[in-house]
Order: structure tokens, then C-alpha cells, then sequence
């Protein structure tokens, strides 16, 4: 104990006296490091916290299908908001269509939602195809899984798809869904016969896909370009057209069809105002019409059309003998997506050359010469 008392009594002597004035000093620089060691830390922090963001977006983005500054010189797209949540719309047979997450693998039984999402940038969700359906070049080494109106359940079932779409029509069509929603895939049917119907189905695409902001860009662009037609055909004479979709048994283009929006859009009028997407008429009902124009299609439903100046009794139609005969593509004027659009666009020229100052197309006795 003598000991330690010694020791801590030798600790207290060696101790040296307090010093108030460095004691001041010490906690002056202390205070000046202080003061100028947190805004650099605050400006590494926020630097590190900026190269952290970028990190995380950039897998994001390359997930997206690119999202960086665009080749074509588009402003990059905005990060999804609908990236992971559910997503629900209705359809139109008033059934509610809802899926847990966005569409990642899609099969589509009408071509024309391949190309709409195509023009979306979204071929890589498609996961199978009709027979029919070679648009985007893209899918067609995709497995084939039928045809528009009889695809096979177990054949769509094999490539795993969250979601199908389907054009509403006929009862095979209709037939073919109620088949593959029994085995618990869900699928949207859709009905186009305007523009404003095709805009609609584009927005809900937007939403089932969780890219609303894909979606509206592509409506914002298609209507600008239609637009622009409407305002140089604003005031022309609007020329009565005949669109036939297929000879013989004359079948035309009905009220409630694309084609009837197309030549609308485009400065002209459908003749035919008989309800439904397609039209049976006698050619006496023809000849009474007499249009202006006519429009022949070549496609699938009308695969070697005769020249109409060559059939009996077209003779006398305006269109045969003031040469206002055009055959088109069927795919992009009967088939409602992003090419109806360009069927607008080149129909108005062929309408009103005067508009465009060029010259209308010589009607052509054979499909090479008529191609559009």
C-alpha cells in the first residue's frame, strides 16, 4: 500500500501545471480543422453519392433496351415508372385484363400489335408468332404457334407467355382465347376500325407493358404526321373512293373499317357507307356508286386481283375512264398499325397531286406496274 500511495503521489508531483492560454490555442486549431474538413467531406460525399446513382441506372438502362442518347438524335427516354408493379386495363369485350407485373413475353395472333410494339421498341418481348406474321423481320425465326384464327393452346402454352393479344373478329378468333385463358393465360382482345380505336389500343399496350411513356411518344409522333396531311387536304374536294378487298364476289371496304379512316384522313371519302368492316355488293350497286377513285388491294384476301379495266362492265365507272385506278398493299391499308399511317401519307399524294405537285400514278394493267 506504502507503495502505491508512493507512486501516485510521485504521478501527482511530475504532473504539469494547468496552462489555460494552450489550452485556448489547442481548441482554436481544432476548431479551425473542424470548419474546413466538413465542406470538403461534404463535397466527396456528394460526389460519391452522384457516381452511385449513375451506377444503379446503368444495368436499368441497358435492361430497357437502351436508354441512353438515341442514334436517331431522340432525347433518351425516361427511367419507367410502371417498371414492377401491377398493371390492369380492359379490353374491348369489357373484361378486365391484369397481370402481376409489365409483359415480358408477349404473343400476339394479329400481326399488326407485333409491329406496334416493334415501333415501341419492345420486338424483344415478343416470344412466338402466327404463320401469317413476318413483320419485324426480327420474329421470324420466333416459333410459329398457328395461325391468326385457330393458334394452338399447347403450342402458345410452350413458350411461356404473361400475356396474348388478339384482334377481335371472328367466332374462331374468339374461340382460340376463351381456349388459352382456360389454361390460365391471360389474354387481351382488341377491336381497331379508326385511328382513335388503334390510339387506344396503343395506350393500353403502354400499360400492360409498363412503358406508358413508349407508348405516348409513338401516338404523339403518328399524329403529328397525320396532322400534317389533314392540314394541306384541309380544303380540297374530297374524291369518292372505292376500296375493294377482294374480286370476284365483290367484297369493299365497310364503314367501320381502317380503310374507311385512311381515305378519310387522306382527303377522300368511302363510297360505301354500309355497316361492318367489309361490304358484299353486287356490281350493279357498283356501277350506281360510280366513284372517283378506285382502290384495289393485293394481299392474302385478294392475291391476283384482275385489272378492272379489264372486267366486264367497269368500263363505264368514272375511275376506269379518267385512269384513277391504284392497287395497294393490303398489309399496310386493311391491316390497322403504324403502316396505316404511311397508307395515309401516300394515298394523299395519289388523291391530290396537285397538293404535293406531283403527278398521279398511270393506272396499271398489271401489279408490278401498280405497286405502291
Amino acid at each position: 500500500m506504502r507503495t502505491f500511495v508512493r507512486q501516485a503521489a510521485t504521478t501527482v508531483a511530475t504532473t504539469p501545471p494547468h496552462r489555460p492560454c494552450r489550452t485556448l490555442a489547442v481548441a482554436l486549431l481544432a476548431a479551425l480543422a473542424i470548419a474546413f474538413a466538413l465542406p470538403a467531406a461534404a463535397r466527396a460525399g456528394q460526389a460519391t453519392g452522384q457516381s452511385g446513382v449513375q451506377q444503379s441506372q446503368q444495368p436499368e438502362r441497358r435492361a430497357d433496351g437502351g436508354a441512353t442518347g438515341r442514334a436517331d438524335g431522340q432525347p433518351a427516354r425516361q427511367p419507367d415508372r410502371q417498371a414492377d408493379g401491377p398493371v390492369s386495363i380492359t379490353d374491348d369485350t369489357g373484361r378486365e385484363v391484369r397481370l402481376p407485373h409489365p409483359a415480358r413475353r408477349i404473343v400476339a395472333l394479329y400481326g399488326a400489335f407485333n409491329e406496334l410494339l416493334a415501333a415501341m421498341d419492345m420486338t424483344d418481348r415478343v416470344a412466338a408468332r402466327t404463320a401469317a406474321d413476318e413483320e419485324p423481320a426480327a420474329i421470324r425465326a420466333l416459333p410459329v404457334i398457328g395461325t391468326h384464327m385457330r393458334p394452338s393452346p399447347e403450342m402458345v402454352a410452350a413458350v411461356a407467355p404473361d400475356l396474348v393479344l388478339q384482334m377481335e373478329g371472328r367466332r374462331e378468333a374468339g374461340e382460340a382465347v376463351e381456349g388459352l385463358r382456360a389454361l390460365g393465360i391471360p389474354v387481351a382482345v382488341f377491336r381497331v376500325g379508326s385511328f382513335g380505336e388503334l390510339f387506344g389500343v396503343l395506350r393500353r399496350m403502354g400499360t400492360l407493358t409498363g412503358e406508358p411513356q413508349r407508348s405516348a411518344a409513338l401516338e404523339a409522333a403518328l399524329r403529328a404526321r397525320l396532322d400534317a396531311v389533314a392540314a394541306r387536304v384541309a380544303h380540297r374536294p374530297r374524291p369518292a373512293v372505292f376500296f375493294e378487298v377482294r374480286h370476284t364476289n365483290l367484297l369493299a371496304a365497310g364503314a367501320d373499317s381502317i380503310v374507311t379512316d385512311i381515305i378519310a384522313h387522306a382527303g377522300g371519302r368511302n363510297c360505301v357507307t354500309a355497316e361492318g368492316r367489309v361490304a358484299r355488293l353486287s356490281e350493279e350497286e357498283l356501277l350506281r356508286l360510280d366513284p372517283a377513285v378506285y382502290l384495289l388491294q393485293r394481299g392474302p384476301m385478294n392475291p391476283e386481283p384482275e385489272p378492272p379495266a379489264t372486267r366486264p362492265h367497269y368500263a363505264t365507272l368514272s375511275a376506269i375512264r379518267n385512269g384513277r385506278v391504284r392497287e395497294v398493299d393490303e398489309a399496310r391499308y386493311s391491316r390497322p398499325g403504324p403502316r396505316a399511317v404511311d397508307a395515309v401519307e401516300e394515298l394523299a399524294r395519289y388523291l391530290h397531286p396537285d397538293v404535293w405537285g406531283t403527278t398521279p400514278v398511270t393506272p396499271a394493267t398489271d401489279h408490278k406496274q401498280a405497286a405502291p
